[in-house]
């Protein structure tokens, strides 16, 4: 299975029950449910996606990050996902088969991503609004690191619920 053009969509959660941090941090864990990974690509047969709800990770934000009314710039926040590669299905169990051989799952069993950089890319025009970010950060596929930029899409739900949704090319 040859990969020419890999996008990476993801719906990271609903990640609720904020919690504070060593140094006062918000942290916000992903749930169970709620989340929804896709990957798609090229091969030299066909085009083909896999999927899977199951996501790990979290998102800190730094005290002085007011989520209420966030302004533009940078924000100093700190972002782990982690993937189980052996989760990632499609509908064709030889098709999972050919993709966990190609993405080396028997060495490197999750798609791990961190952020390195976020900014906040406009203030919301109201609390309900989405708050558009530009995010930095490395995603790690089959042992290989690959630098990405990628916007997101951040929706309050709820009082201590967020989603996310972000797309990318790797």
């Amino acid at each position: 299975m040859k990969t020419c053009c890999l996008p990476f969509v993801g719906v990271f959660a609903l990640l609720a029950a904020p919690t504070r941090a060593a140094e006062d941090w918000v942290r916000y864990t992903a749930q169970p449910t709620g989340s929804l990974v896709k990957v798609e690509g090229t091969s030299t047969i066909h085009e083909w996606s896999v999927e899977t709800k199951l996501i790990g990770g979290y998102i800190e934000f730094d005290p002085g990050f007011n989520l209420e009314k966030p302004q533009t710039g940078k924000v100093n926040a700190k972002v782990e996902v982690l993937i189980p590669v052996r989760q990632l299905k499609s509908d064709k169990t030889a098709m999972d088969t050919i993709m966990y051989d190609s993405m080396k799952e028997k060495d490197h069993r999750r798609i791990d991503y961190r952020l390195n950089e976020m900014t906040v890319k406009e203030a919301p025009q109201s609390p309900d609004a989405p708050l558009l970010l530009d995010t930095k950060g490395e995603l790690v596929v089959a042992g290989v690191t690959n630098k990405l930029q990628m916007p997101v899409t951040m929706v309050r739900v709820g009082a201590d619920k967020l989603k996310f949704t972000g797309s990318t090319s790797v």
